[in-house]
């Protein structure tokens, strides 16, 4: 099976650094500190997922993906899964209404996000699979 990648997007250096190190040998990863940023790195390689804060300063992650949802559509089929220490329902509901293929609340265990990565990505490969063989 060929790497994935994933691109995490989190204003916590500390956070990127966690998830560099859970996920590195598993994935490749690119890390974002801001939305710009994100949008850079979506612009210059191939993502297969993206992990993304809700709280970021200039661009929440709510924002982010209502971007993607409503004038970045290139990127509409990138799974997107939240990791947040907001653990507010509502904006859990809120995130995964607008599309969010998952939602998982800070401090999380790394099984945890492992595993939530590969049904995801599992799912969204089963989706593009489907998707081909409709073409």
């Amino acid at each position: 099976m060929d790497e994935k990648t994933i691109l995490a997007v989190d204003d916590t250096p500390e956070i990127l650094e966690s998830l560099n190190g859970i996920l590195g040998d598993d994935y490749d990863m690119r890390l974002a500190k801001t939305a710009s940023a994100a949008w850079t790195a979506l612009r210059l390689i191939e993502v297969n997922l993206i992990l993304l804060d809700i709280e970021m300063p200039g661009m929440s992650g709510l924002d982010f993906l209502e971007t993607i949802n409503t004038t970045r559509i290139e990127y509409k089929n990138i799974p997107v899964i939240f990791i947040s220490s907001t653990a507010d329902q509502k904006i859990i509901d809120k995130a995964l209404g607008m599309g969010a293929a998952g939602y998982i609340v800070k401090p999380f265990l790394p099984e945890q996000l492992h595993e939530t990565i590969k049904s995801v990505l599992e799912m969204a490969n089963l989706q593009n699979t489907n998707m081909d063989l409709s073409e």
